[in-house]
Order: C-alpha cells, then structure tokens, then sequence
C-alpha cells in the first residue's frame, strides 16, 4: 500500500512539473510584445489532404457533374435547360482508359454541341483535378 501512495504521489508531482512548464496564454489587456525579430514566421497553407481532395472532389461534382451524369456517373438521357441531353457514361472502360489530363481538358473544355458546359472559367485547377480523381473513384 506504501508503494501504491508514493507512486500516485510521484505522479502527481510529474504532472505538476509537466504543467508548471507550459508558458502561459496571453491575456488581453497584457501589452504586446512588438521584437518583430523574434516573431515566428506566419503559418502555410498547407496542400490539402487526400481525404480533403477526395471529400472536395465529391462536393463539386455533386453540385456541378451529377445533374447530368449521376450520382453513379453512368449518365443517361436528361433534359437540361430545356434541352434533352445524353451524358456519356464516365464509368466505361473507354473513358476509364484516358489520362487524367485528357478527363481534366472535358471538365475544363466542356463539349457545348452536346450540351456539357465548359467548367474552366467556374471552378479553380485544383477543383477540376479533385473532381477527376472523384471521376476515378466511380470507374473502380
């Protein structure tokens, strides 16, 4: 039992220590220290994630693919805007063959005679690209 209450105690004592040697968070009122040389430098944004890519990827094609292709991306008659339109279906083995620069260029380019909008003055690079590798996860 002796041995039990010293090693709380040894712990507690540790946790003390440990705390003890956080620094404290500012107060508000407390003036400001304005040595700019011992400034950190500000943070990066940092490159998104896999799973932040593929989360915003499935987003925008929510919002700007499904309408059209589905939500399975096999497409199939519909009428956008007063006209009917047949989207191809992405999920072939012939579109799943093509690079993902050439899916990027259709997303960007669009094919207006067949009723698909261009995207590239929409939706940013990194958008277009999360929205192919989305693309990709529905030819698996």
């Amino acid at each position: 039992m002796y041995k039990l209450k010293i090693a709380i105690i040894a712990a507690a004592l540790a946790l003390f220590a440990a705390a003890c040697g956080q620094t404290a968070a500012p107060t508000p009122n407390a003036p400001k220290n304005d040595n700019k040389a011992a400034a950190s430098p500000a943070p990066t944004a940092a490159a998104p994630t896999p799973v932040d890519e593929a989360a915003l990827g499935m987003k925008l094609y929510t919002t700007n693919c499904m309408t059209c292709h589905k939500d399975s991306g096999k497409g199939g008659k519909t009428t956008v805007d007063g006209k009917e339109i047949d989207p191809d279906d992405i999920t072939t083995a012939k579109q799943k063959a093509k690079p993902d620069d050439k899916i990027y260029g259709y997303i960007a380019d669009g094919f207006p005679d067949d009723g698909m909008p261009a995207f590239k003055d929409k939706l940013k690079p990194e958008e277009i690209k999360a929205i192919v590798k989305h693309v990709r996860t529905l030819q698996q």
